[in-house]
């Protein structure tokens, strides 16, 4: 009798639903992780269908500005999944949605001095967004992905709610907090409830020939990780400028400040007695700020754009534990909502680099309570 996924699964997951005979699309982007996602829940007994996104056909004039998301060779894996699942599957074209809802975005964001992460809009426009709608328009009542969080219906209300994955060194709920109820009424992330290391072992003996796609936190869209060649072919007036110190005085020159980012250390090419980083962008004056490590550290800020996954909480204070970035670890601190749009963020001890245009993501536990876009701080550094 031949292997199956069961002999994998950890005590914690199960089908929730009574009925699991309905028809379901898995966003299978030809790695290891969609195919488990698919297998999981073809063993659970749905009606599975792959379903594929594929970005950029080469269609653009800028020559060597884009990378594709999902090359041939991952299209033609997400093919052979299919094939090796028995299960019908259908590539969606979305090369034009993603242009406008996360390129353009993106570039305008670093021309503010901004840092994005175009992974979290991607999944609330395009992944949750768009292919969620196509992928109910043909007749699916899910969308399952790879992705590494669980998706559950609260104990007190008829809320979803996203936790943390039980592999905590893969947990990828950090990227849903953009994400509604209805959206969440139709995603399901089986992996949640697996570690990775189960998954690479399943894989390796039930589908052999799978391809294990090399992990990164780089831009999918950019080749290389290469900001510079990327920002440079999509906006033509970024210019060189001067690198200030916090009292005004001029050391150096940057490159173009949209090349840059809060925190970082290589390519400012100043030579001091000890090392300094990037600590506050001036896009109109096209000024960078530079100081040494200890001057990096804040306690407070604002973010804009929030939102709570299960509803605005009961009181505008209240408590919870925050991440500055995806890698960053979790500190606790003390929420203030502002308005309907924002809030404040103290933390109990000082953070590095708090970045502009970066989500800042609010935790109770395992669960993740929503978010908001990380503001520009209205005074400057500049002590003169």
């Amino acid at each position: 009798m031949p292997e199956t996924v069961s002999k994998y699964r950890n005590t914690g997951y199960k089908n929730t639903h009574k009925t699991n005979d309905k028809k379901i699309a898995v966003a299978l982007s030809g790695g290891i992780d969609s195919w488990a996602a698919a297998k999981i829940m073809l063993e659970d007994g749905w009606d599975v269908s792959g379903i594929t996104m594929k970005f950029f056909t080469g269609s653009f004039n800028q020559e060597d500005v884009y990378k594709p998301l999902y090359l041939p060779k991952d299209i033609e894996a997400a093919k052979k999944i299919s094939e090796q699942l028995n299960i019908p599957h259908i590539i969606v074209d979305v090369t034009e949605e993603f242009e406008k809802m996360i390129i353009e975005p993106f570039c305008l964001d670093y021309l503010k001095g901004e840092t994005p992460n175009p992974c979290i809009e991607c999944n609330k426009y395009i992944k949750f967004g768009l292919l969620l709608k196509k992928a109910k328009a043909l007749g699916a009542e899910f969308l399952v992905t790879g992705h590494y969080c669980k998706i559950v219906k609260s104990s007190d209300s008829d809320f979803f709610e996203v936790k943390k994955a039980s592999d905590r060194t893969k947990d990828q709920s950090y990227f849903f907090w953009k994400l509604n109820q209805e959206q969440l009424a139709y995603i399901k992330t089986p992996l949640g409830y697996f570690s990775k290391s189960k998954i690479k072992d399943m894989a390796k003996k039930l589908f052999p020939l799978i391809p294990e796609k090399r992990e990164s936190q780089e831009i999918c869209f950019i080749s290389n990780n290469n900001y510079y060649d990327f920002l440079s072919k999509r906006s033509k007036n970024i210019k060189e400028g001067k690198i200030l110190n916090t009292r005004g005085k001029i050391i150096g020159k940057h490159k173009g400040y949209p090349f840059y980012t809060i925190g970082q250390r290589k390519g400012l090419g100043i030579s001091y007695k000890k090392p300094l980083y990037v600590k506050e962008i001036i896009p109109d004056k096209n000024i960078i700020i530079a100081c040494e490590d200890k001057y990096l550290y804040q306690k407070k800020f604002t973010v804009n754009d929030i939102n709570f996954i299960s509803g605005y909480p009961r009181d505008k204070n209240f408590r919870a534990m925050v991440k500055i970035r995806y890698k960053s670890k979790e500190s606790s601190a003390q929420i203030n909502i502002l308005d309907k749009n924002t809030a404040e963020v103290i933390f109990d001890e000082p953070q590095r680099a708090v970045t502009p245009g970066q989500s800042a993501v609010f935790y109770r536990n395992d669960t993740l309570l929503g978010g908001g876009i990380i503001m520009k701080s209205k005074a400057t550094s500049i002590l003169v």
